[in-house]
């Protein structure tokens, strides 16, 4: 069995190391870039929102490398479209003529999942447990430390003296956790990561400006189409903090495990039940509550990232505006679509940190000071 699937992020880096040790061959194309989304838009109904467009690029490029099988995480166990895009998006790819076979992660259809992974492994549940056991601890180690080296990336650069330092080690370990399979390397990795971020020279003296970025999981997530936003605020010098990370996301999604690192899905929507009294659909109750959090805590703004004709996030937006006049904090929304561009993108960006740089020294006397790009 060829197994292909959606990038997001490094989600991919876990996810491939688990089918990789089931029995599967992992079948991926490169991670989303302007060919990907090209893809996508040509075969995509014009009006679906951009994570869409560009997933089912992303299909297409592992099914012209051979994949046989599609996997989709917690497809239509969510309020959200994007756990239906899965559906939607076999239907566009079955019509041009790819003969696959889809399979639907999620809690709605354990049966299928387990009898697939047996059939894998000679239908012996003696060799099926060994080899998934083996895989999920291979996985979750992975998915730990991508998700450790992507934080401590997120809070060396805006300190790091010699700038660059803090993204060239974040892409050595990434690459090296994707490549070490043994689990006993991989525990012994961690102390090794915070020992070389804790090595970068810092200015010790420097205040950053806190800037939380919410909104729609893949746009939070996939740094192709917000422009790689988190790590271009840290090289700005802002310490910039997702609510939600790709490990996060795919235990939550997979296992139902809320590994919220500072507030925890359920605590954030209790914040927004006030201003939000039920989600309606993706992460816009849980976006509010983590917006309402920063606020309280002391961030100097927030950014919300969302596509272009997403319900739950449009809706959610007078809720977000409110919450900043509220509380006093800047809100800068992005609205994302195939024809976002990264020059606009980054000139509202500066002229937001501008803002946040000069609000800050007038409120609290403190005077940041951003480094060039």
């Amino acid at each position: 069995m060829k197994v292909g699937f959606q990038h997001m992020g490094n989600l991919h880096i876990a996810l491939a190391a688990f089918i990789g040790n089931i029995g599967c061959d992992v079948v991926l194309g490169p991670k989303p870039n302007k060919e990907t989304l090209n893809t996508g838009v040509k075969y995509a109904p014009e009006l679906v929102c951009l994570p869409f467009k560009v997933t089912l690029g992303d299909l297409f490029q592992s099914l012209k490398k051979g994949a046989d099988t599609l996997v989709f995480i917690g497809g239509g166990d969510w309020s959200c479209r994007f756990g239906y895009y899965g559906r939607i998006q076999c239907s566009i790819l079955k019509k041009f003529g790819y003969e696959f076979k889809p399979l639907f992660v999620s809690s709605e259809n354990t049966k299928s999942v387990a009898s697939q992974i047996l059939k894998l492994n000679n239908n012996s549940w003696t060799i099926t447990l060994k080899n998934v056991l083996r895989a999920f601890t291979l996985a979750w180690h992975k998915s730990k430390l991508v998700n450790l080296t992507e934080e401590l990336a997120r809070r060396t650069r805006p300190f790091e003296i010699e700038k660059g330092g803090a993204s060239k080690l974040e892409r050595e370990f990434l690459k090296t956790i994707e490549e070490e399979n043994s689990i006993y390397k991989l525990r012994r990795m961690k102390q090794k990561i915070k020992e070389s971020f804790f090595s970068i020279k810092e200015n010790s003296t420097f205040e950053p400006l806190r800037i939380l970025i919410v909104g729609e999981s893949y746009c939070v997530i996939e740094p192709f189409v917000n422009f790689d936003l988190i790590e271009y605020l840290g090289g700005q010098g802002a310490l910039a903090e997702p609510f939600l990370t790709a490990h996060q996301w795919l235990f939550y999604h997979a296992l139902r495990k809320d590994e919220g690192s500072n507030l925890s899905k359920e605590k954030a929507k209790k914040l927004a039940e006030p201003f939000w009294a039920y989600g309606t659909g993706g992460e816009d109750q849980v976006s509010i509550g983590h917006a309402i959090n920063a606020a309280r805590q002391g961030f100097d703004g927030i950014i919300h990232l969302m596509p272009f004709s997403c319900m739950p996030e449009t809706a959610a937006l007078p809720v977000f505006e409110k919450i900043s006049k509220l509380y006093s904090i800047p809100f800068l929304n992005f609205s994302l679509d195939e024809y976002s561009s990264p020059t606009g993108f980054y000139t509202r960006i500066e002229a937001f940190l501008d803002c946040l740089m000069l609000r800050r020294k007038k409120i609290f006397n403190k005077s940041p000071i951003l480094s060039s790009p």
